[in-house]
């Protein structure tokens, strides 16, 4: 009998013992998580900001969800909401949508929600994830990676044919990858549909959102929420001393290759008349 009360409460200091060593291990997994909810016209004022001028306009808070509504006639770009913080390390970000109905558009890439993110390296990596209709009925996913490499903008796009309406988009990175994932439904299981190189550094922007293909096609898409793991907020404002003023997020696109500036413009057009007239009186000469 006493053999084996030896032997039980040395399985049970065992027990205590890898609890002990692995649980802080799991706890720092995501040891920060916010949750936003878009039901009953919830909307964080505090720690969400409308992105993009004119953004507040677009947005109306419903009972079932945050509506975007993007009307014809203007030409809108970086449409969406962010947090008031930045990203660090290992993260899952998952954001359930609804488009209560489609359009198709005449051009352009796509419409749909998007989630997207930009991070803060020397290449400008951006990713996005969005549920696009493409002109000619093409309804997809879309998964983006993009980089800067000397002046110029690269994109690694991979499309995934879809029929649902109403799903949610997920991005999660495990040190230097990162990986999409997609639920076709407001409770079925997430898919893999890629994963790609990311790099470490800090999500400087997380753009929740909606892209318009053409200015001719409206768009209508219904956020229900948002949910944000990571090890680290930086720039959270209850980290932030009081009286000091909050991370406003902003969005730029990434740079293009350098134009020709308008004084070399103006040489090469001054050349080219003087070259024409040259032939010109040549010809007359002749």
């Amino acid at each position: 009998m006493k053999y084996w009360l030896k032997i039980g409460s040395r399985f049970v200091l065992c027990l205590c013992l890898m609890i002990t060593v692995f649980s802080p291990l799991v706890a720092e997994e995501y040891a920060r998580e916010h949750f936003f909810s878009f039901w009953g016209e919830q909307f964080d004022n505090e720690l969400l900001v409308p992105l993009g001028r004119g953004t507040v306009k677009l947005l109306q808070p419903r009972s079932e969800g945050l509506l975007f509504t993007l009307p014809t006639g203007y030409k809108l770009s970086a449409v969406g909401v962010s947090p008031r913080f930045q990203i660090q390390g290992d993260f899952e970000i998952t954001a359930s949508f609804e488009v209560p109905s489609w359009k198709d558009p005449e051009s352009g890439y796509g419409m749909g929600p998007s989630l997207y993110l930009r991070m803060h390296d020397e290449k400008e990596s951006a990713v996005m994830i969005g549920r696009l209709l493409r002109p000619e009925h093409k309804h997809v996913f879309s998964t983006t990676l993009s980089t800067t490499v000397a002046s110029k903008r690269n994109y690694n796009v991979k499309l995934y044919d879809t029929k649902t309406n109403i799903g949610k988009l997920r991005l999660v990175r495990e040190s230097s990858m990162l990986k999409f994932f997609v639920s076709e439904g407001a409770s079925e299981p997430f898919r893999e549909l890629r994963e790609v190189e990311l790099g470490t550094a800090d999500v400087d922007l997380l753009r929740l959102g909606v892209q318009q293909s053409d200015i001719k096609t409206p768009v209508r898409v219904l956020w229900k929420d948002l949910s944000i793991k990571a090890e680290a907020f930086p720039n959270h404002p209850e980290s932030q001393a009081k009286g000091e003023r909050y991370h406003v997020p902003s969005y730029n696109p990434a740079p293009q290759p350098e134009q020709i500036s308008i004084y070399w413009s103006l040489i090469a057009g001054i050349v080219l008349i003087i070259l024409l007239g040259t032939v010109v009186w040549v010809k007359k000469r002749v």
